[in-house]
């Protein structure tokens, strides 16, 4: 099999859990022996600029960047708005880079194009008379989503209003991505089990599940006493806000009953936050291991409020065995995920954390539960079987 994958950023280094999906993914399908080539293409921006060193090592991969400016404008994004067009989208599409990969997939038989999320699915109807390769998109989120929740939890009136007119252009353009007509897909793969429930329905596009695989680490949680958690890049908006509600209407009142506590927050530009430097409170920065961290930290606090898809930091929490206290938002996309122990309310988050704060029992079973589901439903080697066999099938599917 030749494979060739298009990403809106490098997965390395891993920053984020958008990095860590795709890497995961790259690494899943370099330890296929079915497959002979992976020619892999990267937007490389001031975000996420390129680092060829930091990809691994292998015979059967060739890496190119193409550098793209995707810096937000008054201008650029007032344009959109008059057009109702998607700003979210139209920063990632380049014309120059296009012509690069259409003359690639012209020249080079390859059997699959993967385009990782939604900024470079955007390409595909355009490529699509190219090649005959089966077009996979894969779906990290609802785009469209994180912005209608963000919208949801802004009090500031012109702030809602334009975050409300970014989710509907999003919405439109992501559907027509999603389309059997427009599209230019042969394959919507999702990693999250709730986010395939929507697109099945709004589309005839084949549409599969498969979840994004974690390496189990050496590392096992240490259930560190009085130690909270959480990591993520700050650059994400839903991570800032969850931060600053579960400080604001949760830490507060646990701390009063547990004074010893420490909530630690890791990731890139968590020491920026000037309401963070509280007591009881320690900023880390980025750390280079997330799973490392976690384990060092205790109870990991899954406190998102906006967002869709799966969590990779909930993933990598339960591959090293933590307890977790899940938000709604935190355990949204998660397959056959019980509902009791998601919660809705600063309320009900606050009484189980003081209950796992405060019972040796109750931690210990739900650091049994994360090792169980994740053992159930993302070690990387059931998930290979899984992607190998769906890969085959859509290759036999002429």
């Amino acid at each position: 099999m030749k494979i060739l994958i298009f990403s809106h950023k490098p997965p390395y280094p891993i920053l984020d859990g958008g990095c860590l999906a795709m890497a995961r993914l790259l690494e899943d399908l370099l330890s296929l022996k079915e497959v002979s080539k992976i020619g892999y293409h990267t937007l490389s921006t001031a975000k996420h600029p390129f680092d060829a060193t930091a990809f691994p090592e292998n015979y059967k991969l060739e890496v190119r960047s193409h550098a793209i400016d995707t810096k937000v404008t008054i201008i650029g994004a007032a344009a959109s708005l008059l057009k109702q067009e998607s700003y979210n989208l139209k920063r990632f599409k380049d014309q120059t880079i296009l012509q690069h990969i259409k003359k690639e997939i012209k020249t080079e038989a390859y059997d699959f194009i993967i385009f990782e999320s939604l900024f470079t699915a955007s390409y595909a109807s355009a490529l699509r008379p190219y090649s005959k390769a089966k077009f996979i998109y894969r779906a990290h989120n609802i785009e469209h989503q994180i912005w209608k929740d963000l919208s949801n939890h802004t009090k500031f009136i012109l702030k809602k209003w334009y975050l409300q007119q970014l989710a509907y252009s999003l919405k439109w353009a992501e559907r027509s991505i999603w389309s059997e007509d427009q599209g230019g897909l042969d394959l919507i793969l999702a990693i999250s089990d709730s986010d395939l429930n929507t697109i099945e329905g709004q589309t005839l596009t084949s549409c599969r599940y498969l979840p994004a695989s974690i390496l189990t680490p050496q590392q096992r949680s240490t259930h560190a006493s009085f130690q909270l958690c959480f990591i993520g890049a700050f650059n994400w908006i839903p991570n800032v806000e969850a931060v600053n509600w579960f400080l604001d209407n949760v830490f507060d009142a646990v701390k009063t009953q547990f004074p010893q506590v420490v909530f630690h927050i890791a990731g890139k530009g968590s020491k920026e936050f000037k309401n963070w430097q509280r007591p009881g409170v320690h900023t880390h920065g980025f750390v280079p291991d997330a799973k490392a961290f976690i384990a060092e930290h205790g109870i990991f606090i899954g406190c998102l409020q906006s967002g869709s898809g799966v969590k990779m930091k909930i993933i990598e929490a339960m591959s090293v065995g933590a307890p977790i206290i899940f938000s709604q938002k935190s355990a949204d996309g998660l397959p056959q995920f019980p509902e009791r122990i998601c919660h809705h309310s600063s309320d009900s988050f606050k009484l189980e954390l003081i209950e796992l704060l405060s019972n040796p029992i109750a931690l210990e079973e739900r650091t049994k539960f994360s090792s169980a589901y994740f053992e159930q439903h993302f070690e990387s080697r059931q998930v290979q079987k899984q992607l190998l066999h769906m890969l085959e099938e859509l290759q036999n599917n002429r």
